[in-house]
């Protein structure tokens, strides 16, 4: 079964960037239908496809925040092909996102009243700048062109502080929904808020088992 499965695996059919497009088509798909069906002339309606939006980025976010946790913590096929395809599914997270920026410009530019006053918050955007420049940055940076421009100690304090304010920026959003918000969550809310949460734990996790294994392999016998 484990060589039926690392065969699987290994196809390029779910590695690399058949991988990416195998995950976008149909997020794309999804979104063009939304449009097809939301009434786009109302704020509200653009304002549904902004959540819409999110909620087909933020899984592939949590799976490439988690994919080095899980091969300490969970070591295997499985564990093995998420990190080996991390940077793909990196860049599915920001696709996704292009979708959510586009919406947010089509609210901006075409109900601008109703996103002053009924959307904006000046520390909500504040961190949504902050966290659409890292993205570029990392998307930039995730390419030879890019990546040549910066030395391997920048390119990983770059990924590493980036990463953790899109997982803190993403899971925040959750966290107010079901802990500070009045309006009712719902149950997919949940969903990402414990998601988010485990994805963080593993990451812990994973960095406790390393300095044990440091601090084992410095103690005396």
């Amino acid at each position: 079964m484990s060589n039926n499965l690392e065969a699987i695996l290994k196809s390029k059919a779910i590695n690399g960037w058949n991988l990416f497009w195998l995950i976008m088509a149909p997020i794309s798909l999804v979104m063009v239908l939304a449009m097809i069906r939301v009434d786009l002339g109302s704020a509200e309606g653009v304002s549904s496809m902004i959540q819409l939006s999110v909620r087909c980025a933020v899984p592939w976010l949590y799976l490439a925040f988690a994919a080095s946790s899980l091969v300490a913590v969970i070591p295997g096929s499985l564990s093995r092909w998420l990190l080996r395809n991390r940077k793909l599914i990196g860049l599915c997270f920001a696709a996704a996102m292009a979708w959510q920026l586009f919406f947010i410009l089509w609210l901006v530019g075409l109900h601008t009243d109703y996103y002053v006053h009924e959307v904006y918050v000046l520390s909500d955007v504040v961190e949504g700048v902050v966290g659409y420049t890292f993205l570029i940055a990392m998307v930039l940076t995730s390419f030879k062109f890019g990546r040549s421009r910066l030395t391997p100690k920048h390119w990983k304090l770059l990924h590493t502080v980036g990463i953790y304010w899109l997982w803190i920026y993403a899971w925040s959003v959750y966290w107010f929904n079901l802990f500070y918000y009045q309006d009712p969550a719902v149950p997919i809310d949940y969903v990402y808020y414990w998601s988010g949460l485990l994805a963080w734990g593993l990451r812990m996790f994973a960095w406790s088992k390393k300095r044990w294994r440091q601090s084992a392999a410095q103690t005396p016998v």
